[in-house]
């Protein structure tokens, strides 16, 4: 039995794999995209929740300061950083460890209700989380899913929540993170046609240098066996 590998089966063999490299390095790029992306949202969200905390320490002090009510004192930070919005539209809240909402300005009947029974689609109860996150480590990440005006289904969302100590609130906010998927799979799409572009050409230009390669072996082997004819005549 014949198990020789042929010229073209080892040709198409090379493309094959010069492919599925290009595509694995396809691959890699998006992921690395994507990590990209992400911590770029991280640190945006972060720097932003900063600003809403500066906001509470600094009507927390001005009441300590003055020895005024810190009910007053809670009412004016709520009402400043339910004020703030950044992006497209994009705000903060407030709920505390129970967790209750203290404030969401674009959901008020939310204002006031226990939120744990408050879920995303997959079954996460959100701002249980949210709590847990401060109370364990005082800041962090969450991502869910939250209704996004304009579309009938929740959209992926990722929240950075942080603690102030003095009022047991949990400030925080979000971005939505669809976005990201489409610009990693754009990418992974422009890599790919170019990956089979150049492959294609590879391709082509070594299956004619083959065909050439062939024929000269062919010539040069019949050149040989007439030349073993006339020898052994």
């Amino acid at each position: 039995m014949n198990f020789g590998i042929s010229l073209a089966q080892r040709i198409y063999a090379i493309i094959g794999l010069s492919f599925c490299g290009l595509t694995g390095l396809a691959a890699i790029q998006a992921s690395n995209l994507a990590d990209a992306l992400r911590g770029q949202r991280q640190s945006e969200l972060r720097h932003l929740t900063q600003l809403a905390l500066g906001i509470a320490q600094e009507e927390h002090d001005a009441a300590v300061g003055r020895g005024a009510d810190g009910d007053a004192a809670r009412r004016n930070a709520a009402a400043r950083i339910g004020a703030l919005r950044f992006g497209n539209g994009d705000y903060f809240w407030i709920n505390d460890l129970s967790p209750t909402m203290v404030m969401h300005p674009i959901k008020p009947e939310l204002d006031g209700k226990d939120l744990r029974d408050v879920r995303d689609p997959t079954g996460k109860q959100l701002f249980v989380e949210f709590a847990e996150i401060v109370k364990r480590r005082g800041e962090g990440f969450v991502d869910y899913q939250w209704p996004k005006p304009g579309l009938d289904t929740p959209q992926p969302k990722l929240s950075f929540v942080v603690g102030f100590q003095p009022w047991n609130w949990v400030i925080g906010t979000g971005l939505y993170v669809d976005d990201l998927q489409a610009q990693v799979w754009e990418r992974v799409r422009s890599i790919i046609t170019i990956a089979a572009a150049i492959v294609l050409c590879v391709g082509l230009v070594t299956l004619l240098l083959a065909r050439r390669i062939s024929k000269a072996l062919v010539t040069m082997t019949g050149a040989l066996n007439r030349l073993r004819v006339v020898i052994s005549t």
